[in-house]
């Protein structure tokens, strides 16, 4: 964290250098977080069938989120996950690419877990 006061001689004076990292994601964070990863990037790339691997890694997601009601990610994140399957399954591709962005941009997002960096 960079904190400077305004009359600092030395321009290291002031600055905290504790590390501030986040937690570590669970797997089933992890495991939800790789298969938006790879339905977004089947959407974006796949020459064949886009929506055949897609499919199966949104299924993957939303069962994710199914058995573990729990899990630390915020409700954008899960919402956008159920929609990109939703739109996914109607064969809306674009909106589907569109619900996974959002997704992926929630689940990067500081604060997405409940503790997004240590005190210490």
């Amino acid at each position: 964290m960079w904190v400077r006061p305004e009359d600092a001689e030395d321009p290291l004076q002031g600055i905290d250098f504790r590390p501030v990292t986040a937690v570590p994601h669970t797997s089933t964070e992890a495991a939800l977080r790789d298969a938006v990863d790879t339905a977004l990037i089947d959407l974006l790339t796949a020459q064949h069938n886009p929506g055949d691997r897609a499919h199966q890694a949104l299924t993957r997601a939303v069962g994710f989120l199914d058995q573990h009601p729990h899990i630390e990610i915020s409700d954008d994140a899960a919402s956008a996950v159920r929609t990109a399957a939703d739109r996914l399954a109607e064969g809306a591709r674009d909106d589907a690419r569109t619900a996974l962005v959002t997704a992926r941009s929630q689940l990067a997002a500081p604060g997405s877990r409940l503790n997004s960096r240590n005190t210490g």
